[in-house]
């Protein structure tokens, strides 16, 4: 039994055995997305539960978020 999928990118139906596979740049990227995801998420805690000091540390508490974010997207991402 010969299974296909339709590729939303080219519009057309394709053989399983075509379907990309995984190559070192898409292991990359996840790879660098993790690591980007991890570092947002500390900033986020760390800032979150820290007392205020010298400088306050609520400005890195978006910071952070928005790292993870950037790091989500890394993950989730397809090569065009």
């Amino acid at each position: 039994m010969n299974q296909t999928f339709y590729d939303l990118d080219r519009k057309e139906l394709i053989p399983m055995s075509q379907e990309e596979s995984l190559t070192l740049s898409k292991l990359a990227v996840s790879f660098f997305g993790v690591i980007v995801l991890a570092l947002g998420l500390v900033i986020t805690y760390y800032s979150s539960i820290t007392e205020t000091g010298i400088i306050s540390p609520r400005p890195f508490t978006p910071l952070g978020l928005i790292i993870v974010i950037i790091g989500g997207i890394m993950i989730i991402s397809r090569e065009g």
